[in-house]
């Protein structure tokens, strides 16, 4: 707040300097009182850089006040100065352009006002549930129709086992987002069609052209139908600087460009990658989310060491193919839903505490009114430690991991 102060205070003092500079040219034609001897005082400023004002006494010149702009004079005038039109518009100019500034800083500095960003839209808050609420502008998008031969209906079964019956602890956490209306009827608004992505880039050695940038609802991320010279179009993510009409190519000798994808073996080391294979040939699996890359920091003859957004430092094969550059869309995290019913749209339902449920539902349920947990420590639905790491410590791609994740704790 000291910051904000300060810049509508220096915009106040320039306003004033403004106001006072239009005030002595409007004078410099109102005469004085009548019995006032001549001998008149101008004020004559000096070179701008110094802002030194001077008064200059002229003989013969009775009750007129006026500036002069540019260098001192060197010798007497006797005839007054006449103020021009240009001085009196600059000054008006000036004065309004300080109190602009002024006026913008303190709205910047606003309390409780919202920093909206580049990709980012906040709501117009008609209600509290779209206080702060925020989506994005899908300003990057060139095109809202998709590619239909690459587009199906990816149908999935939420809170149903093998033989179709509901069970209820799969459908505490998970559901289609395609709610009844009570009269048979479902809402298909939000229903969505999936689209098939080249992870593999497995169009090798040929140039493709990217034609348009989508919008994909099973991911945070942008994506790019390419165009390759044998006429074949696919969908590949799109990545932070990709571009309408941009060449991209796939090759084990292709250039470390952003775009172009190539074996770890092939990337300079420090070079910042996305849509890294786990296995060779099986496509790529890691860093694929918005905004995320991961940097290569070694090589091996066999692997490459590579530290991921996770903070992980892992070995890799060195045949795993990798994209270059960071995937796109920076600003995702960023986005606030404001209202359960947004998440609940995307097939999450609510969650309810395990304190509010019974004994026989939750390790934390029971008991009369707010009972603890009666536990060393939390528990899952299952009775087991949440704070448990799950991963088997005997699984053979373990001694890869060469640094595990950090909690938030020890960042």
């Amino acid at each position: 707040m000291t910051g904000g102060g300060g810049g509508g205070g220096g915009g106040g003092v320039a306003a004033t300097l403004s106001l006072g500079a239009l005030l002595a040219i409007s004078l410099a034609h109102w005469p004085r009182h009548a019995g006032q001897q001549p001998g008149g005082a101008f004020l004559v400023a000096t070179s701008p850089s110094r802002d030194v004002i001077q008064q200059v006494q002229r003989p013969g010149v009775a009750g007129r006040v006026g500036l002069v702009f540019g260098s001192a004079p060197t010798k007497d005038v006797s005839s007054p100065l006449q103020p021009s039109p240009l001085a009196f518009f600059m000054a008006m100019a000036g004065a309004a352009a300080a109190l602009s500034r002024a006026r913008v800083t303190r709205k910047a500095w606003a309390k409780g006002a919202p920093q909206s960003t580049s990709g980012i839209r906040y709501r117009t808050p008609l209600g509290n549930h779209l206080r702060n609420a925020s989506i994005a502008t899908f300003e990057e998008c060139t095109e809202r129709r998709r590619y239909e031969p690459l587009v199906f209906k990816f149908g999935r079964r939420y809170a149903r086992a093998k033989g179709g019956h509901i069970q209820m602890a799969a459908r505490r956490s998970r559901c289609s987002g395609h709610h009844s209306t009570g009269l048979g009827l479902s809402f298909t608004r939000h229903a969505r069609r999936y689209r098939v992505i080249d992870f593999g880039r497995t169009k090798r050695g040929i140039f493709g052209t990217i034609e348009t940038i989508e919008y994909d609802p099973f991911r945070n991320a942008r994506i790019c139908l390419v165009k390759y010279e044998d006429g074949e179009k696919r969908y590949i993510l799109h990545g932070l600087g990709y571009f309408v009409g941009q060449q991209v190519i796939s090759d084990e000798q292709a250039p470390v460009f952003v775009g172009n994808a190539m074996p770890l073996s092939a990337v300079t080391i420090g070079t910042q990658v996305h849509n890294i294979e786990m296995q060779p040939g099986k496509g790529g699996a890691l860093q694929r989310a918005a905004g995320a890359a991961a940097t290569v920091l070694s090589k091996d003859y066999e692997t490459v060491t590579v530290k991921l957004q996770s903070t992980e430092v892992r070995l890799l094969k060195k045949d795993c193919w990798c994209t270059i550059g960071r995937v796109g869309r920076t600003e995702a995290n960023m986005i606030d839903k404001g209202k359960a019913g947004k998440r609940y749209q995307l097939g999450w339902r609510p969650r309810v505490h395990g304190k509010a449920k019974n004994a026989c539902d939750h390790p934390h349920g029971g008991g009369e009114g707010h009972s603890p947990i009666g536990h060393n420590y939390p528990m899952n639905p299952f009775g087991q430690c949440i704070f448990k790491r799950t991963r088997n410590p005997k699984k053979k791609s373990s001694k890869m991991i060469l640094i595990r994740t950090k909690r938030k704790s020890e960042l």
